[in-house]
């Protein structure tokens, strides 16, 4: 992924900051209370909104992939400016920033190992919604649960497609996947 360029400050000239997927990223989302909503944690409220497409999880995304820069981290506003800039410029460019963003942490062993985390508790979830529909009298009712059922069914799928696509391309030497930075 391309850096940001963010300016700060008003007065600031835009410097780039490099976005970094790694434990940083995962600790800041997962403890991210207003963007954990119904969810466990943050973590996977942001691979749901990633997965539905949802422009405010690329916000958080790349707000969050700056989590190393620690304490000069951009705010989050700023980051929401540099993308307005530059990737919802176009409906092509947000279509893609779903893939990087997903691609780019899917190059971290810990975040595989997460995303692989999150597949097996939507199969849960999924398990449980079928167990409802099953037991559900009401017909309306049924129809939302199956609804649900295919919306958690798309999204574990989709996931599992693209960890798939992880595992036949090996890394090549040489690329380590804990960076110090």
């Amino acid at each position: 992924m391309e850096a940001l360029l963010i300016r700060v400050n008003k007065n600031a000239e835009p410097a780039a900051y490099d976005p970094k997927f790694n434990f940083a990223f995962y600790k800041q989302t997962r403890d991210d209370k207003e963007l954990k909503g119904d969810y466990p944690d943050g973590f996977s409220a942001l691979v749901d909104g990633l997965l539905n497409e949802s422009v405010d999880a690329i916000v958080a995304a790349y707000f969050h992939s700056l989590a190393w820069y620690k304490r000069n981290q951009p705010s989050i506003d700023a980051v929401e400016e540099a993308l307005e800039a530059n990737i919802f410029a176009s409906d092509e460019a947000t279509d893609q920033a779903f893939k990087d963003i997903l691609d780019e942490m899917k190059k971290d062993d810990f975040l595989t190992r997460r995303l692989k985390q999150f597949i097996k508790d939507q199969n849960k979830n999924a398990d449980m919604v079928q167990k409802q529909m099953e037991a559900e009298e009401d017909k309306s009712k049924r129809q939302q649960l199956s609804l649900g059922l295919e919306e958690l069914t798309d999204e574990i799928n989709k996931l599992k497609t693209l960890l798939a696509s992880n595992e036949s391309s090996p890394k090549p030497e040489g690329v380590d996947s804990h960076p110090q930075n």
